[in-house]
């Protein structure tokens, strides 16, 4: 059988402002703006497929990056021919998601079409009862696919696979609630899940060797992502992360998936981890890996403060570390413990000013419009301890409130929001479909343009101008930063 793995279009992904607020969204920098990375869940499933049912022809397409339209991946499937079809999703993406089943349903009547990624660990349900797709995939899906796969070869029942449903296959569990601590949702089937994430093939990059995947923080356009770990055991308020339990691999899987990417060209890698710094000991052994294996690359990895010391700095410096993303997300103490970050303000002083020492860029995640932020003046004093920090760059995004996460449900319950909005796009997606934000002492409106204010604030001084354009050491950064800086004057 032939099998196409879809990354489909992105052409009406959610709305992350309503047009209600009065304003327009030229004042929010997009996830595009960010880049454009490979979609590594899709590129570990081809991974698994080629090892455990290398019968069968796995072809992959990433619409995004080769900016393929909905009308263009209807005609594009017609040529494909597949007799299978996994698509992965986001539900901010959830309308497209849709819309290209329908397309390739309309073209290819009898394909069958399974819905996975992030979605259908969110919304099990509602994804199941989606009438675009034969099964969803709940979980992790490099064993539960290839065994989707199998089971359809042969004609056998597939629900009775592990992390695999169908609308009718769900309905025992509607009225079941389980805490799984594994996950994050409170609403949960039984999901496909890998324990042992060390015993997985590497992502197969073979069918993206074409395409040119870019951060606009990076230093090249030669850009390799990669996770050492999956899962954020932190309870963060905001954040929907879906796997809670932290799975690590072992440093050396790592380092030969890193000599495999270099070897095909690839000069900087980006560790997409939610949590990439679990503990500075694991940071160090990383380190001793790389310089014992004498390997010289640029690489970067998200992580949190309070799990960093000046030695394991010190180490990832000497070992290519060029930039560091830090999640500050606000300016006081009392704020940082509402949140539940289980950091505090002067550990994050520190951190930035070794990191400022040793040489490593940092990126300070920011957010405004945060439950105990009450006027512009608030929002102001919190944008000012971040300019005090004076991180390389910075981003300012405004609180968003997700489903299955504790602040969503506090603004459920003082009426903030309707928490049963996100259900019903999940059942029946739409176009018109918007985020919700903390409104509670700050209109929408005026979060915008505090957010357009403190990105000026941050990227016009005259200082930061400076030592951003001496500190610029390729083509690829220049291009990158002008960039920015278009988008940000044009706003």
């Amino acid at each position: 059988m032939r099998i196409l793995l879809l990354n489909p279009p992105a052409e009406n992904t959610v709305a992350e402002y309503a047009a209600k607020s009065g304003d327009s969204d030229d004042g929010a920098v997009e996830v595009e703006d960010f880049g454009l990375f490979p979609p590594l869940g899709l590129l570990y499933i081809m991974a698994s497929l080629k090892q455990k049912a290398p019968e069968h022809e796995v072809v992959f397409l990433d619409c995004v990056a080769e900016h393929i339209g909905q009308k263009e991946l209807q005609s594009r499937i017609v040529g494909i021919n597949p007799a299978v079809v996994g698509i992965t999703s986001f539900t901010m993406a959830l309308y497209d998601v849709c819309l290209a089943a329908r397309n390739i349903r309309s073209a290819l009547p009898d394909v069958h079409i399974c819905l996975g990624g992030h979605h259908p660990i969110a919304f099990p349900l509602e994804a199941a009862g989606l009438p675009e797709f034969d099964s969803i995939v709940v979980g992790e899906g490099e064993d539960a696919f290839p065994a989707l796969v199998k089971a359809l070869e042969a004609g056998t029942d597939f629900t009775l696979i592990t992390g695999v449903y169908t609308k009718e296959s769900i309905r025992s569990y509607s009225d079941k609630k389980s805490a799984d601590p594994r996950f994050l949702t409170s609403v949960m089937v039984p999901p496909a899940y890998i324990e042992n994430i060390d015993c997985l093939p590497p992502p197969d990059r073979s069918a993206i060797s074409h395409l040119k995947y870019r951060s606009i923080v990076g230093a090249s356009s030669h850009l390799a992502t990669m996770i050492s770990s999956r899962g954020c055991p932190c309870q963060c308020t905001y954040c929907d992360v879906p796997f809670k339990k932290y799975r690590q691999r072992s440093i050396s899987s790592v380092a030969d998936e890193i000599r495999d990417c270099l070897d095909s060209g690839y000069t900087e890698v980006h560790f997409y981890d939610d949590l990439f710094n679990i503990t500075p000991e694991r940071v160090i052994a990383f380190c001793n890996e790389m310089n014992s294996r004498g390997y010289r690359f640029d690489w970067d990895f998200r992580g949190r403060v309070n799990t960093v010391t000046r030695e394991s700095l010190q180490r990832a410096k000497a070992a290519g570390c060029r930039m560091i993303s830090f999640g500050v997300e606000t300016g006081s103490d009392e704020g940082l413990r509402l949140l539940k970050k289980n950091t505090t303000t002067e550990q994050i002083r520190n951190v930035f000013k070794w990191c400022r020492e040793l040489g490593i860029l940092t990126i300070a995640d920011f957010m405004i419009g945060l439950p105990f932020e009450k006027s512009a003046v608030d929002v102001r004093r919190n944008v000012d301890f971040l300019l005090e920090l004076d991180p390389d760059y910075a981003q300012f995004s405004i609180l968003s409130l997700f489903p299955n996460t504790e602040i969503y449900h506090d603004a459920a319950q003082l009426g903030l929001i309707d928490p049963a909005r996100w259900s019903r796009f999940a059942s029946a997606p739409s176009k018109d479909f918007y985020v919700d934000h903390w409104e509670e002492s700050i209109p929408l409106s005026e979060l915008l343009k505090l957010q357009r204010e403190s990105y000026r604030k941050f990227y016009l001084r005259p200082r930061y101008i400076w030592r951003s354009m001496i500190a610029t050491c390729s083509w690829h950064e220049f291009t990158s930063k002008l960039n920015g800086a278009m988008k940000l004057l044009g706003r």
